[in-house]
């Protein structure tokens, strides 16, 4: 009797390993991919993703994320980007100039380009408090972290805001 016991238990032990290393990502994982260091915030049918701000030593930033609209068409009517000082208050906002369309259902991308600024106040490592306004009314907040332009992940699209 303690033959069938064993196997009965090493064939539930097998499959529940089997079950929970074979589910978590699904054949879907790339190694070389690295976590996103954005943040993300989600209102409605809008969604801001990957918001992070990239600069130099020397306040030279630019914006990056997307957001989507899963339900209407809105514009964005403004953003202002606030950064965090070494007393973790925030110093004023700074308007972007940017303002653009979304589709109901698409996503535009902040790739750099369009989304530049300069602020003596930025430090890396800290945060910024950022703001996005919307043709609906609806405004969404954020911190988003303030990245090394310099860093691997981040200094390809840095320098093509640069142009």
């Amino acid at each position: 009797m303690r033959q069938p016991l064993r196997r009965t238990t090493a064939l539930i032990a097998t499959a529940a390993l089997a079950l929970s290393l074979s589910a978590c990502t699904a054949g879907q994982w790339v190694a070389e991919a690295p976590p996103a260091a954005g943040v993300q915030a989600e209102t409605g049918g809008l969604k801001l993703r990957n918001f992070v701000v990239v600069s130099d030593d020397a306040g030279e930033a630019v914006l990056l994320g997307s957001i989507t609209s899963r339900d209407e068409t809105v514009t964005v009517d403004g953003i202002t980007v606030a950064p965090e000082k070494n007393d973790g208050t925030f110093a004023d906002p700074q308007e972007l100039a940017f303002s653009e369309e979304i589709y109901e259902g698409r996503t535009i991308n902040f790739d750099g380009t369009q989304t530049t600024f300069s602020s003596g106040d930025l430090l890396l490592g800290r945060l910024a408090d950022v703001n996005v306004a919307f043709s609906n009314g609806q405004t969404m907040n954020l911190k988003a972290p303030v990245m090394s332009a310099e860093h691997e992940d981040f200094a390809e699209a840095y320098e093509k805001s640069k142009g």
